[in-house]
């Protein structure tokens, strides 16, 4: 459009339109303005419509999360969720939870999850409405996506097409299910880049401004949302270095950034704080103490690594393949000087991100998680940034690039894979709720669901990665035609019909588990009548298996902590709920009752006792 307009713009020096002797336009100069007329108004409509593409696939993206979670009655990862039903609850209104010496989760998500509240009480109907919310925020992956690929130069079906496949990767669909800050971090991690890149390439005032703010808020954002934000935090920070280095023009815009990065993430520390106060009153347990502790000896820091290798071994996993591609695809992108500079700014800065929070999301991780190291979990948005890099390197690229990209991501994931298998064994538990959860992706790509093994799932993980591979050379071996076309759309079924039956499964085995703490708690609840209007007192003996999931459960009232025969029965209390000492009868648990307290429910096997008055 720019050369079409500098060809035919027929205007002189002072910007008036060349006129003839009679004052009026010549024939040629009204035919050239009526040809850019109608070939700006055919690119509006050509607009409209992707627009409105773009809207529907947003629709189908967000129904096809809540058809998947349409089982999901309550939360399953705890003490996770539980966590921040309660902490949206507070910020609605409703009552609070103890939940102290438990890690502080950030009010962030909460805020969005809050209007769910708002609207029901019944426990099961929140947890509908806000996987509802979750849909509706995860789905923004594809238009995101889209503008992504835009910029990385796909055409519009093309970036369209490899946005909706991105969609529908388990890493940015999969965590919608379930009430957790990674339904909605991939949205966040893509606004980020995006916004970043718009300030950094910005052509006026206005613009630069208007994304330097965007960038800020949304890093602040990611920080009041998880822990991990402060990375993105650093990072907006060394954009803002660099950017006022570099650009004169824009330092102003650098200090929009700082001031509302500071804004932002004062609110949030505020929140934060808010939080603290009513749901951990005794403390929260410290992650940064984590870190100093990892980190403060050679063991430790070697340990930290072999964490990294776990969580960039699944970048490669999790994404069939394609994300490895795009990993190196940037990494290859920073030194070469034949690549626009904002794109190697950019490649370094997704680079960055993803290596520090490789290092430092597993180092904080408590020691009783040995398993959520390698989870996959907490680069999630930056897989499905490198999806979007990789699929178009495939789509764009010269063929011997995509082979030497990948012939680099082999040899780091075969080396990622030996680090995994050295440090945690050949093969990853995949029973159970929590293993399954941390090790899904394994188990889709190895059709085991009790112990997948890490050398078939990097095998079966590169296979697929020359599967994607050999489509990428049909592609270039063929005229565009009928036969290009069909190629061109088995590639994107392909990917897609993957990531759907990998999503499938792991809802199958994963979401509709049964096998957690939150059924055993609702067992109990359910055996004991425990019924709107009750006040429960809950003795440490209990555990926090079943304790932290009635927090959510029992939503008309905060559950009360009670020591028998140490401490009096808090007023107004109408059930006790007690551990089952081992090796003792059920009376034990409390053995000075009150008089007309009675036993009405237990279970030795797992180890619980319901005590009512009456």
């Amino acid at each position: 459009m720019a050369r079409l307009l500098i060809t035919l713009g027929m205007r002189d020096a002072g910007g008036a339109a060349a006129v003839d002797a009679r004052g009026s336009v010549p024939v040629a100069t009204r035919t050239r303005r009526g040809a850019t007329e109608a070939a700006t108004a055919s690119s509006w409509a050509a607009g409209r419509r992707w627009a409105i593409l773009l809207a529907l696939g947003w629709l189908v993206q967000a129904g096809l999360r809540v058809w998947f979670s349409r089982h999901q009655v309550m939360p399953l990862a705890n003490p996770d969720e539980t966590a921040y039903l309660v902490a949206a609850r507070v910020l609605a209104g409703g009552p609070a939870a103890d939940l102290s010496y438990s890690t502080l989760y950030p009010g962030g998500y909460p805020l969005l999850i809050t209007p769910a509240y708002w609207f029901f009480s019944n426990p099961s109907t929140v947890y509908h409405a806000v996987t509802v919310i979750n849909a509706l925020i995860s789905a923004l992956v594809l238009p995101l996506g889209y503008l992504a690929c835009r910029r990385l130069g796909l055409g519009r079906p093309a970036a369209y097409g490899v946005a909706f496949v991105a969609a529908l990767v388990p890493a940015g669909f999969f965590y919608s299910e379930y009430a957790m800050t990674d339904a909605v971090f991939v949205v966040i991690t893509l606004a980020w880049l995006l916004t970043t890149h718009s300030w950094l390439t910005a052509s006026s005032a206005r613009a630069r401004y208007a994304n330097a703010a965007g960038s800020a808020a949304l890093a602040a954002y990611a920080y009041a949302v998880h822990s991990r934000g402060l990375v993105m935090v650093a990072g907006l920070a060394v954009m803002g270095v660099f950017i006022g280095w570099r650009q004169a023009a824009a330092r102003l815009s650098v200090l929009v950034a700082a001031l509302t990065a500071v804004v932002v993430a004062a609110a949030a520390w505020a929140l934060n704080h808010h939080i603290s106060l009513i749901v951990y009153p005794e403390g929260a347990r410290s992650l940064s103490g984590q870190i100093r502790q990892r980190l403060g000896s050679v063991n430790g820091i070697i340990h930290v690594l072999e964490m990294a290798a776990g969580q960039l071994w699944r970048v490669v996993l999790d994404s069939w393949g394609i994300a490895g591609i795009g990993l190196v695809a940037a990494l290859l992108v920073i030194v070469r000087r034949d690549v626009r500079s904002d794109l190697r700014i950019m490649g370094a800065l997704a680079v960055a991100v993803t290596t520090l929070i490789a290092c430092i999301a597993p180092a904080a991780l408590p020691s009783d998680q040995p398993q959520a190291w390698a989870s996959g979990r907490y680069l999630d948005g930056m897989i499905i940034v490198f999806f979007l890099v990789g699929a178009a390197v495939l789509l764009r690229a010269r063929m011997r690039d995509i082979v030497v990209c990948a012939a680099v991501c082999t040899g780091l994931f075969l080396l990622a894979a030996v680090t995994v298998a050295v440090y945690i064994g050949t093969t990853v538990p995949t029973l159970g709720f929590g293993a399954g959860f941390n090790f899904a992706e394994p188990a889709v790509v190895t059709q085991n669901w009790t112990n997948a093994s890490v050398a078939l799932a990097t095998a079966v993980t590169l296979v697929l990665l020359a599967v994607w591979i050999g489509f990428a050379f049909a592609l270039r071996r063929l005229r565009p035609g009928r036969v290009f076309a069909a190629v061109y759309a088995a590639f994107g079924i392909c990917v897609a019909a993957v990531s759907l039956v990998a999503v499938a499964q792991m809802t199958s085995h994963v979401s509709q588990n049964h096998d957690s703490n939150t059924q055993e708690a609702i067992t109990l609840m359910e055996a004991g009548k425990v019924r709107p209007g009750d006040q429960v007192a809950i003795a440490p003996s209990l555990g926090w298996m079943l304790t932290v999931p009635q927090a959510f459960e029992v939503s008309w009232t905060e559950l009360k902590h009670f020591r028998p025969g140490q401490q009096p029965l808090p007023a107004g209390t109408t059930v006790v709920e007690t551990g089952w000492p081992a090796g003792l009868p059920a009376q034990a648990s409390w053995p000075d009752a009150p008089a007309g307290w009675r036993i009405v429910a237990s279970d030795q096997d797992v180890g619980w006792v319901v005590w009512r008055k009456g």
